[in-house]
């Protein structure tokens, strides 16, 4: 990057409020009870549409790579754990990652 402008610094990522309460048990805390071959049957009988939500993956991997690191990801976990507990599963990183590149930029 020799003779090349340093780039500005990233504005803090807004944080969502947190309700202040635990979110319920999810997914996640059930595969951990059941395994895994007691999870995909218990998933398999499920009647209710089991929904994944990409929104944070798609947006980390096409949109934001360059602008989000892992550090903001986990800064709004704990509110979307709250806001969104029916969900299946979430994804919330993509394949390219700033984490990754932070280190030309030292």
């Amino acid at each position: 990057m020799k003779g090349k402008k340093r780039p500005e610094p990233i504005e803090k990522a807004a944080i969502p409020a947190v309700l202040g309460i635990e979110p319920p048990p999810g997914t996640r805390q059930l595969l951990k009870k059941l395994g895994p071959k007691k999870f995909a049957a218990w998933a398999r009988k499920e009647k209710r549409l089991l929904m994944t939500d990409t929104t944070f993956r798609d947006a980390h991997q096409s949109l934001m790579a360059t602008r989000v690191r892992t550090f903001d990801l986990l800064a709004t976990a704990d509110a979307v754990a709250q806001r969104l507990p029916n969900l299946f599963s979430l994804e919330m990183w993509g394949g390219a990652t700033f984490d990754t590149s932070i280190a030309f930029f030292a």
